[in-house]
């Protein structure tokens, strides 16, 4: 499992991602942005999830 610094740092990343994707949400692949930081929100959730209840 990770550990709580490599969780909080993964999750700052993906909040980074999706602010940038936001700021340049005019661009063709700002919304692209925007999706790959949620995808990696969802996926950081899932994974921490799934370890806890094992």
């Amino acid at each position: 499992m990770l550990s709580f610094n490599t969780t909080l740092m993964l999750l700052g990343t993906c909040c980074v991602v999706l602010l940038a994707g936001f700021s340049w949400r005019e661009q063709r692949w700002g919304p692209w942005v925007m999706l790959v930081a949620v995808v990696g929100l969802l996926s950081l959730m899932s994974y921490t999830i799934v370890h806890l209840l094992s």
